[in-house]
């Protein structure tokens, strides 16, 4: 710059953009003090609210580790109920092997009676046959 230039209206202007300038510079500065208090008070908060949270955190661990437990003790359950059920199948299979040797044994029972009550049989009292011509309902009385 020119010496010779450098009259009134420029030395105002040229102070009036240093003024600017260093306001601006200085407005910056108290910005960010403040969003850095800001971010402090912020903080501090987080801060309290992950104590506040830590015990809660430490009882949910507590609680989740007793409902492992519990669900262990259901798995426990669960195998012993299989284990009853299928023994319930193993006697419920003896129980229809049971049923049908006694309907083979009623069947074969039922077929020795037919042989020794029957006509001509070896029995002690055979029952009389009925006379032709006539259903038992038609007996007669003697």
């Amino acid at each position: 710059m020119d010496t010779s230039t450098f009259d009134f209206n420029t030395l105002t202007l040229v102070v009036a953009i240093v003024g600017s300038t260093l306001t601006l510079v200085i407005l910056m500065h108290r910005q960010f003090n403040h969003f850095d208090k800001k971010l402090d008070d912020l903080n501090t908060k987080v801060g309290k609210l992950e104590t506040t949270i830590a015990p809660i955190d430490t009882r949910f661990k507590g609680i989740d580790a007793r409902f492992d437990g519990i669900d262990s003790r259901f798995d426990g359950i669960d195998a012993r109920f299989d284990g009853i059920d299928s023994r319930f199948d193993k006697l419920e299979a003896r129980f229809d092997a049971m049923g049908r040797d006694v309907s083979d044994a009623r069947e074969r029972l039922a077929r020795i009676e037919g042989h020794l009550m029957g006509p001509g049989s070896f029995g002690p009292n055979p029952s009389p046959a009925p006379p032709d011509g006539l259903d038992d309902d038609h007996r007669q009385a003697g």
